[in-house]
């Protein structure tokens, strides 16, 4: 039995450990942000792509992105009709995923020498 118990721990701890560096969600799902004050927002990346709906998709955010590895972009925005948004077409945003837990993606974002840290939900 207690070897048992051992077995089914370790299994455990694996399983939620390598869910924590699979990024592949990113590719397939769309994410909400959790950290912003507009609830309707969300993101859908593709392989080489990113869009970002903001004010129930009145204004959008778009970018093509760069894969560092799987779990990092650089994300260079080609076009933003968010208004008085601070990031121009051009700039070159870092986002790399601290971790995902329970389907909430952890990320650290760096662009122009600002960074921040974010949550997105994964909706399926």
């Amino acid at each position: 039995m207690t070897t048992f118990l051992i077995f089914t721990s370790v299994a455990i701890a694996y399983c939620q450990l390598r869910a924590l560096n699979d990024c592949s969600v990113l590719k397939k799902y769309k994410l909400q942000y959790l950290s912003l004050k507009d609830s309707s927002a969300y993101i859908r990346i593709s392989q080489d792509s990113v869009v970002e709906y903001h004010h129930h998709e009145k204004y959008t955010l778009r970018a093509k992105i760069d894969w560092t590895n799987d779990c990092e972009y650089d994300m260079t925005l080609t076009s933003v009709t968010i208004p008085d948004f601070s990031y121009r077409p051009g700039d070159v945003m870092h986002v790399r995923i601290d971790r995902i837990e329970h389907d909430i993606i952890y990320y650290i974002s760096t662009i122009n020498g600002n960074s921040w840290e974010g949550k997105l939900r994964v909706v399926r």
